[in-house]
């Protein structure tokens, strides 16, 4: 199970993912993914902090959404990987592809002018 929060700081959007992410719950990942994408934001952030476990069909996923943002001109941000997802995303080599960094880090680059 997958608890989905979002929250909205201007054209920034973060979404707040806790629990399991894996292929049962892809559709409301998904569902939750098209309420922000619809917004039009300059930027998403994922932040994982919450993702006890993860799949490859919700990697898939991931990188469906990287893909749909660069083709909307909106920047996509990951931050907070719990140890197990880090070392997951850079087995997988998803490090070079997706911007990763710390909430710290996130929040004083994108969200200290708010």
């Amino acid at each position: 199970m997958i608890h989905i929060n979002t929250e909205e700081r201007g054209r920034v959007i973060i979404l707040i993912f806790k629990g399991e992410f894996y292929i049962d719950n892809l559709q409301e990942v998904e569902r939750a993914w098209r309420e922000v994408i619809i917004k039009k934001p300059r930027l998403i952030a994922i932040d994982c902090q919450g993702i006890t476990h993860i799949d490859s069909t919700a990697i898939s996923t991931l990188v469906k959404f990287l893909n749909e943002a660069m083709t909307k001109n909106i920047r996509l941000i990951f931050y907070d990987l719990n140890p197990s997802v880090q070392k997951l995303f850079e087995v997988a080599r998803l490090h070079r592809f997706f911007t990763i960094t710390t909430r710290e880090r996130f929040e004083s680059k994108f969200c200290a002018s708010m």
